[in-house]
């Protein structure tokens, strides 16, 4: 099975997949938890350009060259549950916003759907976490190191694009405004009605 958690900067996502990925595995689950950008050398490179404020062109290429190995290694790890803390939709939010001067919201996800289609491999489930674009801020204000993404008019119109394209991908919409606690009981209930179907 595979689960993708996504959201804004300060949704929680991050904690909620590393407490998922524990309790399943003490449950006795056979569990892979990943992200994106991946800790491959890739990856690295996907934060270098973020960094360096390398052109939005670039940094979505490098996110999509980054996914189509760490695809491969998910593809190995199908027998598991895989927890992945933000997958492609995350490039379609962020980096839709990203240029939506040179190719507009629409024009750049119709790019990365067909950029994503010959590798695609989707989740089972997907849950969209949104929080208030100012609480996220907040509650990341603590990390030393800030990526330009976070900032509030910025984070605003990718939870929107998130939010236009859920339907679509069949995410389940979580207020993550709430409590942390009640944020990982509302997504560990569907997680175990998701494994008692199967």
């Amino acid at each position: 099975m595979f689960i993708v958690l996504e959201g804004i900067d300060g949704t929680g996502k991050t904690t909620i997949a590393n407490k998922l990925a524990d309790e399943l595995k003490s449950q006795g689950y056979s569990v892979f938890l990943t992200q994106e950008p991946t800790n491959t050398w890739i990856g690295k490179d996907v934060r270098r350009a973020i960094e360096e404020e390398k052109n939005g062109f670039t940094q979505a290429l490098l996110f999509f060259a980054d996914r189509a190995e760490h695809i491969e290694e998910l593809k190995k790890n199908g027998d598991k549950i895989i927890i992945c803390d933000r997958y492609v939709y995350s490039t379609f939010a962020y980096q839709s916003v990203q240029l939506k001067e040179k190719l507009g919201i629409s024009g750049a996800l119709d790019w990365f759907r067909k950029i994503y289609a010959p590798m695609r491999f989707d989740p089972d489930l997907v849950f969209l976490i949104t929080v208030d674009p100012e609480e996220g801020i907040r509650r990341i204000y603590g990390r030393e190191k800030k990526e330009k993404f976070e900032k509030v008019e910025f984070l605003r119109e990718v939870q929107d694009v998130f939010i236009k394209i859920a339907d679509e991908y069949g995410f389940i919409h979580i207020n993550g405004n709430q409590e942390l606690s009640k944020v990982y009981s509302a997504v560990h209930k569907k997680v175990m009605e998701k494994i008692k179907s199967l």
